[in-house]
């Protein structure tokens, strides 16, 4: 007796992909929550601030914050009288709770001040946590990447970021 396999019916197909989808889904890791963070930058008598920015996780974890919601139009980033600021990166943060330090991998930062543009960059800035709380701060002189004979540098800077 020989047989003949006809070829599978689309039923069965379905059903298979389905288990494997749903093999897949059960196998990934859940998404991280995500975080926010606000936080406030003074340099040189100016002063600028946020809230409500999005990072990718929740601290202690690493993350990634997302310049689109803290820079103007997507997020709230403002800044005393005609100064104006812009995140040029999306920094990545990694977290010592032993030490109580977090470090941005870089953190890209451009003022502007009265129509003088000063872009600053800071490469493995460590920040110190204030208690145990997720509130961080530093003063940190940040070199000048470009800008002007007029841009201060090296910025001396105060920043504030509290993670929630």
């Amino acid at each position: 007796m020989t047989r003949t396999f006809s070829p599978l019916s689309p039923r069965p197909v379905g059903v298979l992909l389905g288990a494997l989808a749903l093999t897949a889904l059960a196998a990934s890791p859940a998404a991280a929550a995500e975080g926010r963070v606000d936080g406030t930058i003074s340099a040189e008598g100016q002063s600028c601030s946020w809230t409500d920015g999005i990072t990718s996780d929740q601290a202690p974890n690493g993350l990634t914050v997302d310049r689109t919601s803290i820079n103007p139009s997507g997020g709230n980033l403002t800044c005393e009288g005609s100064t104006t600021a812009a995140l040029n990166n999306d920094p990545n943060v990694s977290f010592d709770d032993s030490a109580g330090t977090l470090t941005a991998d870089l953190l890209d930062i451009s003022v502007t001040i009265i129509g003088i543009t000063c872009r600053y960059q800071a490469v493995d800035l460590p920040v110190e946590r204030e208690g145990d709380t997720r509130t961080y701060s530093t003063t940190a002189d940040i070199p000048l990447y470009d800008g002007s004979f007029l841009c201060p540098d090296p910025a001396s800077v105060d920043a504030t970021f509290t993670f929630r």
